[in-house]
């Protein structure tokens, strides 16, 4: 009887232990479901970077003329996969602080932004930025949207050496689209605006930080004069720029965009801008007398006089004339005075007033080259040279119109 009873309290110490045990395992299993779940694989996290040497800059190559120290962020891992895709950025907050890029812990309205993680089983993974940071930015998966209305996009203008607008106010807002990949045993990153790979030296490296390189959304135009010599014998013969207006002329020209819209189909770099004002005619450069100005200094394209060196940021747009006036007065030997009126408006066709248009596209310069070849018989003949945003000698292409 005894050893009955002390077997059976054996077992319910057993029953007990067991159950103690089973107990401990689930709370700590309900404990661990309670804590948010973060985005892992291997706990690598996911962290931004920069190519540039220049501190706070958001582009990949060359440094911005004005320098942001925050973006705006969405990111997609399984990118294109409807029934795994999933967003693990929505729109972070992404800031320059203490010489690294970061987001943890960065507080957006009533949300404190938490440490996301690589997951190298689930690549592609898309990154979409706006730079600086928008609140009103849409980054969605098959377009975006830049709501700019309290600081729109401004076509600039120089007036006797004063610009209209600084060349952030011009453009209040650039714009990344890079896209990881998993190509064989290596991880490529695509500049999906420029199509080509960046980050190539380190591409191996599943886990490493995004560089983001951020682009242009508008166009820079340039001009540039130069003559031929009107009289090479003379050595007192002066020929001034007494003014200049150059002109932008459309039906409808865009002086100011306070939307930009751009689909994954078409580029997020090449969007549209809308609720814009717009005029016919729109002057980008105008200028009484030159001081102490001699044309007859600059006689070749390469040695043009630079009408506007900081370039004229310019909202991308199509279907465009340029129309020229400018007035010289030329002084001879005994002092016998000219006064010279043009008054020309130029087109890809030379011969009519009629023909093509230009063009304008985002992040190319336009670099207008004004050339008189005979002062008294009221010409101008101009070419026209087209580069990247950035001065990149193998990029350079130069257009004979």
């Amino acid at each position: 009887m005894l050893r009955r009873m002390y077997q059976l309290h054996r077992n319910i110490l057993h029953i007990a232990t067991a159950l103690l045990i089973v107990a401990c395992s689930s709370d700590s299993t309900l404990e661990e479901e309670k804590k948010p779940v973060p985005v892992v694989d291997d706990q690598k996290p996911m962290v931004f970077s920069t190519s540039s040497s220049e501190g706070a800059a958001t582009r990949a190559s060359s440094p911005l003329e004005t320098l942001h120290d925050n973006f705006k962020v969405s990111v997609w891992k399984n990118y294109g996969n409807t029934a795994s895709q999933q967003n693990v950025m929505d729109g972070y907050k992404v800031i320059y602080t203490a010489s690294k890029w970061d987001y943890v812990d960065v507080v957006v309205g009533t949300h404190t932004q938490a440490q996301r993680y690589w997951d190298i089983t689930a690549f592609p993974y898309e990154f979409r930025a706006t730079s600086p940071y928008l609140a009103s930015a849409s980054l969605a998966t098959d377009e975006i949207t830049l709501n700019v209305s309290s600081q729109p996009f401004k076509a600039q203008a120089l007036i006797n050496d004063v610009y209209n607008a600084t060349n952030a106010e011009s453009e209040p807002c650039i714009v990344a689209h890079v896209n990881r990949q998993r190509v064989s045993d290596n991880y490529v990153d695509m500049d999906v605006i420029a199509n080509q790979e960046i980050n190539a030296a380190s591409k191996i490296n599943a886990t490493r930080s995004i560089i983001m390189p951020f682009h242009h959304l508008i166009s820079k135009v340039g001009f540039r004069i130069f003559i031929d010599d009107p009289q090479p014998t003379v050595q007192n013969y002066v020929a001034r720029l007494n003014s200049i207006t150059i002109t932008a002329v459309k039906s409808g020209f865009i002086s100011e965009s306070k939307t930009y819209t751009a689909t994954t189909a078409q580029g997020l770099g090449t969007g549209i801008f809308s609720a814009n004002t717009t005029s016919d005619e729109f002057i980008l450069l105008q200028h009484g007398l030159y001081e102490d100005l001699d044309l007859r200094q600059y006689l070749r394209q390469s040695d043009a006089f630079d009408l506007c060196p900081d370039f004229l940021q310019q909202i991308p747009q199509e279907e465009l004339k340029i129309r020229i006036q400018l007035q010289i007065k030329t002084i001879d030997g005994d002092n016998h005075e000219e006064t010279i009126n043009y008054d020309k408006l130029l087109s890809l066709n030379k011969t009519t007033t009629t023909g093509d248009f230009f063009t304008w596209e985002p992040e190319k310069r336009y670099i207008y080259y004004l050339h008189i070849p005979n002062i008294h018989e009221h010409e101008i003949e101009y070419t026209c040279e087209i580069r990247s945003w950035d001065e990149v000698q193998t990029s350079d292409i130069p257009i004979e119109l």
